[in-house]
């Protein structure tokens, strides 16, 4: 990702008005597009820094036509870039390697590799809420294609979900919360862990857990396990609702639909459950936790048909609990 790519980032969202995705505004679509465009700028050109800065100064200056002449913005300074751009080559090139091969000769040792991918199944390109999504594939058939391996090797997929819903950016939302009650899931901001965006710091939206999605998302991703997190967020709620399925003209929808037309329409169906005061951040053990919350979590994962295996009950490390 290059200075032109924020630029040009900025610059889409900007013309798309009150259509806009929501995006980071961190070049990160352009720098796809140039892939898919077979245009980009490969990380095996850090080993020639020479060759890097060309390239980087040959894009630049091309993007600094679309700046000025379609989005009427002010080009970028291309030759301090590419210098710069050859300076980090210069630093980088020794860590450059065939990961795929690297990978592949660890996995015949017996060795394990656990891939940790980041975002979530519905902002994944093809399958999540088109054109709400960002320009990759953050779900775990898009790990194998960037770890350059084949699904042989894969025994276990774990999810992670909150146990709630959130999201950055726009696009439908079934269950989303306004007001007090979305500030009491989201916090204000005054802790790392409230929810706000981790790049753009900006408030998530946030609802009921929606086992729709975490149905879709077990099917798309072949769930084998699920890790279930913020659990203490829910504590001092006397109900606690949990959406189950969608109305849709009159009609019950017990799964995710592909149109974000309907998905748009759809209102949220909820099963309320019976909630906890207690304060859970000092549990470490699932049976040490109120039978309410325990209750919570065998329902989520009757829901969805995935054991849940981790549960936590705080940010830190030591408050992740193994169920049995």
């Amino acid at each position: 990702i290059t200075p032109a790519h924020i630029a040009i980032d900025k610059a889409y969202e900007f013309a798309r008005g009150t259509e806009s995705i929501g995006t980071t505004h961190r070049g990160i679509g352009p720098a796809y597009t140039d892939k898919a465009m077979r245009n980009g700028i490969r990380a095996g050109m850090l080993k020639d820094p020479e060759a890097l800065a060309d390239a980087v100064l040959a894009d630049i200056e091309q993007k600094n036509k679309q700046l000025t002449t379609i989005h009427h913005a002010d080009p970028i300074d291309a030759r301090s870039i590419a210098a710069e751009y050859a300076s980090f080559g210069k630093l980088l090139a020794p860590f450059v390697s065939d990961t795929s091969r690297l990978l592949d000769e660890k996995l015949k040792q017996g060795k394990l590799v656990l891939a940790e991918g980041a975002q979530g199944t519905l902002l994944d390109l093809d399958h999540g809420t088109y054109p709400f999504v960002t320009s990759s594939w953050p779900t775990s058939g898009g790990a194998l294609i960037g770890l350059g391996l084949g699904p042989k090797h894969v025994d276990r997929v774990f999810g992670v979900a909150k146990s709630f819903t959130s999201r950055v950016g726009s696009g439908p939302f079934p269950s989303e919360l306004g007001g007090d009650e979305a500030v009491r899931l989201r916090g204000t901001g005054e802790l790392p862990w409230d929810e706000f965006g981790t790049t753009t710091g900006r408030p998530r939206r946030v609802g009921w857990l929606d086992t729709v999605i975490l149905r879709y998302a077990a099917r798309i991703n072949g769930l084998t396990e699920l890790a279930l997190t913020k659990l203490d967020i829910l504590s001092g709620l006397p109900e606690i609702p949990v959406c189950v399925s969608y109305e849709l003209d009159g009609e019950e929808l017990g799964y995710f639909p592909s149109d974000l037309t309907v998905l748009s329409k759809c209102k949220p169906i909820y099963k309320r459950l019976p909630g906890w005061m207690e304060d859970i951040t000092e549990v470490r053990r699932m049976a040490d936790l109120p039978k309410e919350a325990r209750s919570y979590v065998e329902f989520v994962s009757q829901e969805i048909g995935v054991p849940i295996s981790l549960v936590s009950v705080g940010p830190g490390r030591e408050q992740i609990i193994q169920t049995p």
